[in-house]
């Protein structure tokens, strides 16, 4: 009896033995594979990893797979760009910086000059608003010139505009030039807009007004031959307006016409070398040159060159340098419609001034 139950005993203890063992390796086998499934998920040595039970345990399996997941991940996050149009450089800065995107600021000659430094206003951006972009990537803000950079200083030049044309015309004739019998309408009212119905005259007085201020922030005097629509100042009277002002530059802006609906570009004239223009006429070729040349890097229009007159008497009758800028054909649709445009007429108004500026100062 005695033997049966030491057998008995013998035989629970082996069991119990086992099973335990049975638990070790479930243990150590649930172990290894979970440190085979960190090794692996992290991209790491899997040698770092052999063997159910590591020296140093280095962080819980979570935090691994997370920080994985982070440092494998290369395409930065889409931001939507936020509308900063119209606030001043300053006030962009801080929006832009907040979404997670960089600032470049670059100045457009044709917006002319607009407050100075980070207090200019923002005319247009590029990406615009509700774009997506990538964290980090640059938003262009284009803003005016700085109006610091360049402080005005006042100059002994003397410009005269003339905005071409009245609201009504004066067909009584006057001579072509001093002591001439050959006579001209005085002044006629111009032509129409084809699309815009736009008066000439409007239009003229319109970029001529620009032109004046851009002038008179560059340290310029100004003098005008009229400054309302409703005048009546014939050509040869304009001329004398300039005269007495004693004009380093007498500058007539006008609008073009054609039959050709399809006939486009900018064109400055200038008095002949003969008869009463040939003491004017080197320096108004010269001026005429510098304000085309301008012209037409500020618009990007067709260049229809500098051409001579003799028939004109607002140039017949000056005595100091004169030119005619004919801004752009009003029978053609497409110029038409620009002449009209805020716009565009900045791009004129700055392009005339930079040049007359280059040969006032040559």
């Amino acid at each position: 009896m005695i033997s049966k139950r030491c057998a008995r005993k013998e035989r629970a203890k082996d069991k119990r033995a086992q099973q335990i063992l049975i638990a070790a390796g479930a243990v150590g086998l649930a172990a290894l594979l979970a440190a085979v499934a960190v090794a692996a998920f992290s991209g790491g040595d899997s040698s770092e990893a052999i063997g159910p039970f590591p020296v140093e345990a280095s962080a819980p399996a979570a935090l691994t797979a997370t920080a994985a997941l982070e440092a494998t991940s290369e395409v930065a996050p889409a931001v939507e760009v936020p509308q900063v149009t119209g606030k001043t450089v300053a006030e962009a800065r801080v929006i832009l910086k907040a979404a997670g995107l960089a600032v470049e600021v670059v100045e457009d000659a044709a917006l002319g000059q607009g407050g100075s430094g980070e207090e200019r206003s923002v005319s247009r951006q590029d990406p615009v608003a509700g774009s997506l972009a990538s964290s980090g990537a640059v938003v262009r803000l284009t803003v005016p010139r700085d109006e610091s950079a360049a402080s005005p200083t006042a100059t002994s030049y003397v410009v005269c505009i003339d905005p071409g044309h009245q609201a009504q015309s004066d067909t009584r004739p006057e001579p072509i030039g001093p002591g001439a019998s050959e006579t001209k309408e005085r002044v006629r009212g111009g032509t129409t807009g084809v699309e815009t119905g736009m008066p000439e005259y409007e239009v003229t007085l319109q970029i001529s007004t620009n032109l004046k201020e851009r002038l008179e922030k560059s340290g310029v005097k100004v003098v005008m031959t009229r400054t309302v629509n409703d005048v009546n100042v014939s050509n040869a009277e304009r001329a004398e307006v300039a005269n007495k002002a004693n004009a380093d530059l007498f500058v007539r802006v006008h609008g073009d016409g054609s039959l050709d609906a399809k006939t486009s570009g900018i064109t400055t004239l200038y008095p002949v070398a003969a008869g009463w223009t040939k003491a004017v006429s080197g320096n108004s070729k010269r001026a005429a040159g510098a304000v085309q040349a301008s012209l037409i890097a500020a618009t990007g229009a067709a260049s229809r060159g500098v051409l001579a007159r003799d028939d004109l008497s607002g140039f017949n009758w000056s005595k100091v340098p004169v030119i005619l800028v004919e801004c752009g054909f009003m029978t053609n649709p497409v110029e038409d419609k620009l002449l009209v445009s805020p716009h565009y007429q900045d791009k004129l108004a700055q392009g005339m001034a930079d040049g007359i500026l280059d040969y006032l100062e040559e």
